[in-house]
């Protein structure tokens, strides 16, 4: 995975998460509400796994240390290793996806509470389906998807060889909000833009600090 990568992941999400919110989230929110597979069991406890795993689901406010203490901690191990042994490149990138994560997050809360969507459940529950947006929610864009997105991302951009693992537990993210009807297929994809942009504008700027492996090891092949 590399810029171009990233570049086409977040105009292609964008895109859809537009077209869907006109065409495709209420559909896609009834049917799974209608579906033997809503809150499937096994899909939940692997979500709530993760969540414990990674310390996302310890308390429940975005501000709070559960949602970015893994970030944190990818920042001050990297930093602190970084002191250690200079030029260690596995700090600086435990460094990049940190921060990368936390502004995710943050961005993808500021957007949360700047559109105040309501989450499907919620709609469903009222039936009313012409008051959804700014209307006090919470649901656009997937918290829980700018959390593993946001950090899973930069990973797989700086280990290229290693993209399609580092993005399996995401996409299960992705298809778990939506099975349990906590967000639209909108609300994923516009979290996954958002991460896929962050990562993007990161590679960018500190593109002469830190680098995918397959590149640098390619340079140090070549002296």
């Amino acid at each position: 995975m590399d810029k171009k990568a990233l570049a086409w992941i977040a105009a292609v999400t964008s895109l859809l998460a537009l077209i869907s919110i006109f065409t495709i989230d209420r559909s896609l929110a009834l049917a799974m509400h209608g579906s033997s597979i809503e809150n499937a069991v096994v899909v939940e406890r692997v979500r709530e796994f993760l969540d414990i795993f990674t310390g996302r689901g310890l308390v429940g406010s975005h501000a709070s240390l559960g949602q970015l203490l893994l970030g944190a901690l990818f920042v001050v191990v990297g930093l602190v290793w970084a002191l250690l042994r200079r030029g260690s490149y596995a700090a600086r990138a435990l460094m990049f996806a940190g921060a990368v994560q936390l502004a995710t997050i943050e961005t993808g809360w500021l957007l949360k509470d700047l559109f105040g969507r309501l989450r499907p459940f919620q709609i469903i529950a009222s039936d009313n389906w012409n008051h959804i947006w700014f209307a006090g929610g919470n649901s656009f864009p997937s918290g829980h998807n700018a959390f593993f997105w946001g950090l899973l991302l930069p990973l797989a951009y700086l280990f290229p060889r290693y993209w399609i693992a580092c993005l399996i537990v995401p996409v299960f993210i992705s298809f778990a909000r939506i099975d349990e009807n906590y967000h639209f297929l909108s609300d994923v994809l516009a979290a996954i833009a958002l991460a896929a942009l962050i990562t993007l504008f990161a590679a960018i700027v500190f593109e002469r600090w830190v680098k995918p492996a397959a590149t640098t090891s390619r340079k140090i092949r070549s002296r």
